[in-house]
């Protein structure tokens, strides 16, 4: 058994976490899992540069974890290997420049101001009410609408289409039994080659969110076809500029982008607010730079007046946040695996190991983060030279991003949404 029995939550990154602190190492960890599988556990910044950088694509990801958010992401930015990485890498860069970045903060203001005015909180029949489930809808529409130029209009209407066919990928329930388990994987595996229609549920929101995509495309075809151009900067837009997808790639970067873009948000915002519950003193200070600092969403219909500069200039929102994403990272773990035989810090990986990269361990590694890393402690993102890295000294301390350059989007998000939730 290995130490399987050890590391039953191993996807959320427990007990990794612990080991890191734990368990004497010079850069990794080996341990076993059923059938003597063997896994190595990085902890070395060092090490983590060779993977996610120099050596990145001397990797893959697992197969299994491929397929399984293939389903549901398409073949994306996120899935994508190798050279066909590179390409729609370089083909979609110039929607993630900063300063388009930058220009999107009214669009998280206006839905972040929607949401604050349209939660049950001030109704006198309120009792409780599922924030994350909001909130899920909210992230919804502002990649809608920040990604695709378009509003799916969750906020206001928790049964649209995509709500609903997300609601069928996350909340489903996976089958119980060892036959029952063994009799999916049997199917997902022979529906490759056989032309087997599936019907679970995962496979019926896939089908639903890829007629979306379509629709979405289309209508910015017709676009095209009417004007010449699409003058819009959302991914989408960009992507189709750019003439280098056809609609089934177009397709799959919107699945991807659409998942990867609300979901992970939502689930960092869920663990903001549980972190505030448990820190009071956290919560009453941000309260107070917020009110002293920014418009009340009661009294101001539009962005107007937000801009990045303004958000940027509130240095206690930005560390709640930071330390938010490095205390509860919406991932806990993922896995590489060498293509061929590879050395990492000079230390042989055969061709087929897993290398395990664990984002909750990283962040909460005394080692890269000091003593008090296992705390929730935004104090250490305040201070000279600590606003961007929070008193860490290397860049791969702070693993929630996997060292990409998704974090400026999901951050300014974040703190936006912040700041409406303090109000």
């Amino acid at each position: 058994m290995g130490h399987a029995r050890l590391v039953r939550d191993e996807r959320s990154g427990i007990p990794l976490n612990k080991w890191i602190n734990e368990v004497p190492n010079d850069g990794f960890i080996r341990y076993r899992l059923k059938y003597n599988k063997e896994r190595v556990l990085v902890t070395s910044p060092k090490a983590l540069a060779e993977i996610l950088v120099q050596k990145n694509y001397d990797f893959t990801k697992p197969y299994k974890l491929r397929f399984g958010l293939g389903r549901i992401l398409g073949v994306g930015l996120v899935i994508a290997e190798g050279e066909e990485h590179k390409k729609q890498r370089r083909r979609l860069l110039p929607a993630f420049q900063h300063r388009h970045i930058k220009n999107l903060y009214p669009v998280f203001w206006d839905k972040s101001v929607e949401l604050s005015t349209t939660l049950p909180v001030n109704s006198a029949n309120f009792s409780t009410t599922n924030i994350t489930e909001w909130i899920t809808r909210a992230t919804l529409d502002i990649i809608g609408v920040a990604g695709m130029g378009h509003d799916f209009g969750a906020i206001q209407n928790p049964d649209n289409e995509a709500s609903n066919a997300y609601r069928g990928v996350f909340e489903s329930t996976p089958p119980s039994g060892k036959f029952r388990r063994l009799a999916m994987i049997v199917t997902s595996l022979l529906s490759l080659y056989v032309p087997i229609k599936r019907k679970d549920a995962i496979a019926t929101a896939s089908a639903k969110l890829k007629k979306i995509a379509r629709k979405l495309i289309q209508q910015k075809q017709a676009i095209i076809d009417q004007s010449g151009k699409l003058s819009a900067t959302d991914i989408i837009s960009v992507a189709m500029t750019s003439g280098h997808f056809d609609e089934e790639g177009l397709a799959n970067q919107i699945l991807t982008f659409l998942a990867a873009g609300h979901e992970t948000t939502a689930t960092s915002m869920s663990w903001a607010i549980l972190a505030l519950c448990h820190h009071p003193e956290v919560q009453n200070r941000l309260r107070i730079e917020i009110r002293s600092n920014l418009p009340s969403p009661l009294n101001s219909e539009k962005a107007s007046g937000i801009t990045a500069e303004l958000l940027d200039s509130l240095p206690y929102l930005h560390a709640v946040c930071n330390e938010v994403l490095r205390f509860y990272p919406p991932a806990g773990v993922t896995k590489r695996i060498p293509i061929n035989n590879t050395t990492i810090m000079d230390q042989v990986i055969p061709k087929g190991i897993e290398v395990v990269i664990s984002m909750r361990a990283i962040n909460h590694s005394t080692a890269l983060w000091g003593p008090d890393a296992t705390e929730f402690n935004p104090e250490r993102w305040i201070g000279p030279g600590k606003a961007n890295s929070g008193g860490a000294e290397n860049n791969f301390a702070y693993m929630t991003f996997l060292h990409e350059a998704d974090n400026v989007a999901s951050l300014a998000e974040m703190r936006l949404k912040m700041s409406q939730y303090k109000r």
